[in-house]
């Protein structure tokens, strides 16, 4: 008897897309609620964990048919900082049209859409991850007659791909440690197997900052189960840039290459939770390893720009189970024209820019990566980029809970500077000291290596000072320090912009162009005292003019006063040299007015010394700074300066006070 093959063919073609078709209706119209606890309870014996939904599982009748959940909940261990480990809004599970075809209904695929994963790990090493199998699902069960044999663990069906978009994934390593926050935009995960290599295909990055987009094998899915996770092998994008991950954690250790290249090395500051400078492009190669139970990272080369630079930091703990940080850094080069300050993070929730404050406000203790025990060490050959060459430059920081130091020095052209910053915690506030001098400096190049604008351009001068003040950060002790500030230039030109809200008639007498007014030298001395810098003399030689003057500035409103009684230095200027009183600070315009009535309050009785013929004759006598030798001489040449010098008001002396006089006014008597 002949067989109709062609005919046989094509019936079962015809029949087995009816009967695929057929399955998928006989789903949707079943009630899967019994198969949803089944598939509950299997995840229960297999991890211990419960598993929720908020919206009960569905079929989806389309191209690819799936089954649908929302809202499924994963439960976490019972230590853990919140009830779910797993948070999905949806879940859409493919079946496999091939196992359809054969009248069973497997899930080939799976899609997470907006995930909230936590990773998190307690005091005693454990992660949320460990799960076993609840008592009762496994071991020798009497009944069975089976007492000598083991019960193998249930096991749930192997899913070759997952798909993750839209979600985030959270790694807490415990109390202290910034918790390490990813958003994965799309991202999928493919493995034959759990003990299979797995290979990732994913774009992820930390909140505000740029995205990863890797491609290769991340180990296995049982090696990340149990924290080792084995070979790893990734190449791809990074911030404009290229990047690659090679090498592996296992049970010998940890031993990761990196390498990197792109345009902008600020791109790695979210992720190191340090403000890095922007520049470049560069050039990162970096390995990290396990070292005797201590973790290591070595950067043996970093290019920026024309900048070089290597370093290592080691995270160890100490004898007293104090986990420290210890960093070297070896510069040999650094561009600093070719670096640019690190990009401001926005707040979030701000309605208006924040005004940005001339003191600093650094805390009296340093944190990085949760460890607040730090030793940094810094070497740097040579800073080039700014108008003198900056060499052999050092920094050390030393952070504890016991003390904190902070110093740094370095040769500036042909002169030097220095700072040395102690904070002694011991009593209440603790107890800072601050000492820095500088000696034949350029002030442009200064303002430049601190960050901070001093105002001055092309002026070579020293700085000298000393405060003392209690408090747990830079700005807390300023605002109560007591010291010492002396400050003396020689020739430099104030910058045009900073004139602004003077008298016309005092701009007129001063000169200038549109780069700034020019000056022969000036020097002053602060007293400062309960957070106030009183400058008792002042001394401002310009090419038309000679001044003296002084006035306050008050440290924790940043607020300054000043008073400047000029002498003019031939007869034109004569009629414009009158006394003026200047009023400004931080994030305030500046105001002057003149103040004509002063000129005779300032002078005393008889022969009034002349300002300039005396500074004229002093720069005749000595070459050092005329202005710095005249300063101690000002309250001699005008013996009622120092009475009209203006003081903090009542209000800036005790802001405290404010509120309660308003809510209790003072009552009038008929």
């Amino acid at each position: 008897m002949r067989i109709p093959w062609r005919r046989l063919a094509w019936l079962i073609v015809a029949i087995v897309p009816i009967a695929a078709a057929g399955t998928i209706l006989w789903l949707g119209t079943r009630d899967l609620s019994r198969y949803q606890t089944r598939l509950t309870e299997q995840i229960r014996k297999v991890t211990g964990r419960e598993l929720a939904t908020r919206v009960p599982l569905s079929v989806r009748i389309s191209r690819e048919p799936a089954l649908v959940a929302e809202g499924v909940t994963l439960t976490n261990a019972a230590w853990g900082t919140r009830p779910e480990l797993a948070r999905v809004r949806k879940v859409t599970m493919y079946l496999d049209p091939f196992a359809l075809f054969l009248g069973e209904a497997r899930v080939g695929r799976v899609l997470l859409e907006g995930a909230d994963i936590l990773v998190e790990r307690n005091e005693a090493g454990d992660t949320n991850l460990e799960m076993l199998p609840p008592p009762e699902g496994s071991g020798p069960h009497p009944g069975e007659n089976r007492s000598l044999r083991l019960k193998a663990n249930p096991a749930f069906p192997w899913i070759d791909t997952i798909e993750v978009r839209d979600s985030v994934l959270t790694i807490a390593e415990g109390t202290g440690r910034p918790p390490v926050v990813l958003e994965v935009a799309s991202g999928t995960f493919k493995s034959s197997a759990p003990n299979q290599p797995l290979q990732m295909d994913a774009r992820l990055a930390s909140p505000q900052a740029a995205a990863f987009a890797l491609t290769g094998t991340i180990g296995s899915f049982d090696g990340w189960m149990r924290g080792l996770p084995g070979n790893i092998d990734l190449q791809g994008s990074f911030g404009g840039g290229k990047i690659a991950i090679k090498g592996g954690v296992g049970i010998k250790g940890t031993n990761i290459q990196i390498a990197g290249e792109g345009p902008d090395i600020a791109a790695f500051g979210p992720y190191v939770r340090l403000p890095l400078p922007g520049g470049g492009p560069y050039v990162l190669n970096a390995k990290a390893s396990t070292l005797r139970n201590n973790f290591k990272v070595e950067v043996p080369t970093l290019k920026i720009g024309k900048s070089e630079l290597s370093g290592e930091v080691l995270f160890r703990v100490d004898r007293h189970d104090v986990p420290t940080i210890t960093v070297n850094i070896d510069a040999n080069v650094i561009d600093a024209s070719g670096l640019r300050a690190s990009p401001a993070v926005a707040v979030a929730g701000a309605t208006s820019p924040v005004q940005r404050r001339f003191l600093p406000a650094m805390p009296f203790g340093a944190t990085w990566l949760g460890r607040s025990t730090l030793a940094v060490t810094a070497r740097i050959g040579e800073v080039t980029g700014l108008t003198s060459k900056v060499t052999n430059g050092s920094v050390t920081l030393n952070a504890g809970e016991t003390r904190f130091a902070l110093r740094a020095a370095a040769s500036i052209g042909a002169g030097s500077a220095g700072f040395d910053l102690v904070y002694d915690p011991a009593g209440r506030i603790g107890q800072a000291t601050l000492t820095a001098t500088a000696s034949r400096v350029s002030f442009e190049d200064l303002s430049a290596l601190l960050g901070v604008d001093l105002g001055l351009k092309d002026a070579i001068g020293d700085i000298d000072l000393r405060l003392r003040g209690g408090g747990r950060s830079s700005r807390d002790a300023l605002n109560v320090a007591s010291g010492a500030i002396e400050v003396s230039a020689g020739k430099g030109v104030w910058p045009q912009d900073g004139m602004a809200g003077w008298p016309a008639e005092t701009q007129r007498l001063l000169g200038g162009t549109d780069s700034g007014v020019p000056f022969n030298c000036l020097a002053g001395r602060f007293e400062v005292s309960g957070g106030v810098a009183n400058l008792r003399r002042l001394v401002v030689d310009t090419p038309r003019s000679t001044m003296v003057g002084g006035g306050f500035v008050h440290l924790r409103s940043e607020s300054w006063e000043f008073i400047l009684a000029p002498e003019a230095r031939d007869a034109q200027g004569a009629a414009l040299a009158s006394p003026l009183r200047l009023k400004g600070g931080t994030g305030q315009q500046t105001s002057g007015a003149l103040e004509p009535g002063l000129a005779k309050l300032l002078i005393g009785a008889g022969t009034v010394p002349s300002l300039a013929g005396t500074l004229t004759q002093i720069s005749r006598q000595t070459t050092a700074n005329a202005c710095a030798t005249m300063a101690p001489r000002v309250e001699g040449i005008r013996p009622g300066l120092r009475a009209q010098l203006p003081v903090p008001s009542a209000d800036l002396r005790n802001p405290a006070r404010r509120p309660a006089q308003a809510q209790n006014p003072p009552r009038r008597t008929p």
